[in-house]
């Protein structure tokens, strides 16, 4: 019975190792990397922007890799969803280099459709995982999930490519991931 016994917390012992250990080709979570108060022409403020990345110190190749990321924005005014949808669908195309009218990929085109009016102390999140796909959460509420296709993290290009939507925004986000300067 001892003996058997023995048996039984080996197993157990074993499982809940295996259970609770990383896998060796287990991404790393992403971590807050930097966070920045934005404001439009220097003069009001938009809102709180923040960068999350598994490594910060590689921000610069990790924003558009295929690694778990996300990108938030609390709100300090409220904003029209129409403008938001039309603002992502715009910068989305010019990162991209397609002509005005030309279809995003599914992915992007999918989470670039799905905001909606918010206001003041409101927060977006933009999610990205290689093994799920994109997802946009309101008030860590899920508005939209879009499968990747295996262009998905290109969405970051919207804060993060050539083309950004807010070029101090981006630049220093990246420089204070890479500072360890939140």
């Amino acid at each position: 019975m001892k003996n058997q016994m023995q048996k039984i917390g080996c197993v157990v012992g074993l499982v809940a190792l295996l259970l609770t250990s990383p896998t060796a080709d287990a991404a790393p979570e992403p971590q807050l990397c930097a966070e920045l108060e934005l404001r439009a022409a220097l003069l009001f403020r938009v809102g709180t922007a923040s960068l999350y990345l598994p490594d910060c110190a590689r921000a610069e190749d990790q924003v558009i890799d295929r690694v778990p990321k996300q990108f938030s924005l609390e709100l300090a005014r409220s904003l029209a969803g129409d403008d938001l949808i039309e603002s992502a669908v715009e910068t989305l195309r010019k990162n991209l280099e397609l002509a005005d009218g030309a279809a995003l990929p599914e992915p992007l085109d999918c989470l670039a459709r799905a905001y909606i009016d918010v206001e003041a102390g409101d927060r977006y999140d933009v999610i990205y995982d290689p093994e799920d796909g994109l997802a946009l959460y309101l008030n860590n509420e899920p508005l939209k999930y879009c499968p990747d296709d295996g262009r998905a993290e290109l969405y970051f290009l919207i804060w993060f490519g050539e083309e950004p939507f807010h070029r101090r925004m981006r630049d220093e986000l990246l420089k204070r991931s890479q500072t360890g300067r939140s």
